[in-house]
């Protein structure tokens, strides 16, 4: 539960190499959970430690995949000092920023809950005497006692499944779930659901540490052998994919019959390019479809109503067994219905500018592939006079693209914003959120 500060000696070039590699793992551990979530923890973590294998971070792979404390050579202990050391060094990195320190306070419980899965019965008691949890397991004749109960909670076997005694106010989630058999206010916790009884500890654990966290990294502020590590380890984290979880989950219900005003309001120019092209043309080319189908899935696109649109859209142009045989198999692709089920992502920024664009295509970032003709053209169709469509096309031909997005974002909304997108979600959420707050602000008025 990382309770204790790692002490000893170690070089600088070793202290940054064990934190880039902790960094890869929980970046691993946030895709896994964005593409899996479906699955189950042991499913996730058998996935991590696959792809860990795969990367030749055979360190993590096997320390996560550890059944216990029973071994003690060398290189156990070598490996769990870098795991040590390498946890209290991304804390201080991440100490002074919100959306860091969140982003790595949620892989952390995430790794920690997965790691956890790995232990066995000897193991988890271990856990408890190391961390000093006075839980013990209940016997077997009383296993006897209330065996049909046990059997009732749990869709296992559990002849060979040991169960602990504890209080029931430490596990409402299981409670919750109803996953556990209760009686006499005491809950009887199946082995395999003990980490629900750790989590709030580790949890309240990684919290309170990050004031320390902070006065250790602020302790050495002008060390700059230091301030280069955390600096170099903070801009490698990137938190895209959660500023897009954490702003859908606040996201209503987006239903078609939107999509031509959202287009118009809330859609950064690459999306409004590709939904203005498909209403004309009905049809885009493959680019075009994977990028803004997983756009519209990102913002709350149902495959049903995905499916619904796209057919909608090709069927003006071509029959309905064409469309069926040549696009449907790709939509519900993207949704991991079909393939390999993957819970495909929405294209970031950086991803979108790296698009190959042929003369046929309208995908890509416009401020970097369109020609400043078209691009004026797109621009006056939006709507902007001739010195807003110089301001953005001076920052394209510069090559400033991510800049030119944002000043197309802050003359559509009548704003100053400073923080330069990197997500076309994100940019319609904020989008919404805006045009949400604008209208609050016009209810309050009267």
């Amino acid at each position: 539960m990382y309770q204790n500060f790692p002490f000893g000696e170690i070089t600088l070039d070793a202290l940054k190499e064990i934190s880039e590699t902790r960094l890869k793992v929980l970046t691993l551990v946030e895709r896994i959970h964005l593409q899996k979530m479906i699955l189950s923890v042991s499913q996730r973590k058998a996935a991590l430690i696959k792809e860990l294998q795969q990367k030749e971070l055979h360190e993590f792979a096997n320390l996560i995949n550890s059944s216990g404390c029973k071994s003690h050579t060398d290189l156990n202990i070598h490996v769990r000092r870098r795991d040590h050391i390498s946890h209290f060094v991304l804390k201080s990195t991440v100490a002074f920023n919100v959306l860091k320190k969140r982003w790595f306070f949620k892989q952390e419980m995430r790794l920690f809950k997965w790691r956890f899965t790995s232990l066995d019965n000897e193991g988890i008691k271990q856990f408890m005497r190391i961390n000093n949890f006075d839980f013990e397991p209940i016997s077997q004749s009383e296993k006897e006692n209330i065996k049909e109960y046990l059997q009732t909670s749990s869709n296992k076997d559990i002849d060979d499944m040991q169960f602990y005694r504890i209080p029931f106010s430490h596990v409402p989630s299981l409670i919750k779930k109803r996953k556990v058999f209760i009686m006499n206010g005491e809950a009887f916790v199946p082995e395999e659901e003990m980490v629900f009884l750790f989590i709030p500890y580790f949890r309240n654990i990684l919290i309170s540490s990050f004031e320390n966290a902070r006065e250790a990294r602020a302790n050495i502020y002008n060390d700059e052998r230091f301030t280069n590590i955390f600096a170099s380890l903070e801009n490698s984290i990137h938190i895209e994919n959660t500023i897009l979880v954490q702003k859908q989950e606040v996201q209503q219900y987006v239903s078609l019959n939107q999509l031509d005003k959202l287009s118009e309001t809330s859609y950064p120019l690459c999306m409004r390019v590709l939904h203005k092209a498909l209403r004309k043309n009905h049809h885009l080319t493959h680019g075009g479809r994977v990028q803004y189908g997983l756009f519209l899935k990102g913002i709350g696109i149902s495959l049903p109503d995905a499916m619904a649109f796209w057919k909608n859209e090709f069927t003006q142009v071509m029959d309905e067994a064409t469309f069926n045989k040549e696009h449907s198999y790709q939509i519900r692709f993207a949704f991991g219905w079909e393939g390999s089920r993957r819970d495909y992502q929405p294209f970031t920024c950086l991803k979108i500018m790296e698009s190959i664009v042929g003369p046929r295509d309208y995908h890509g970032c416009p401020f970097k592939h369109m020609p400043l003709g078209i691009l004026e053209d797109e621009l006056t169709d939006c709507g902007f006079n001739a010195l807003e469509r110089s301001a953005i096309t001076n920052l394209s031909r510069d090559g400033q693209y991510s800049a030119a997005c944002n000043k197309y974002y802050e003359i559509k909304h009548n704003c100053f914003n400073d923080t330069v997108f990197k997500h076309p979600n994100v940019y319609f959420n904020e989008s919404v959120n805006r045009y949400h707050d604008l209208d609050l602000e016009t209810e309050n008025a009267y």
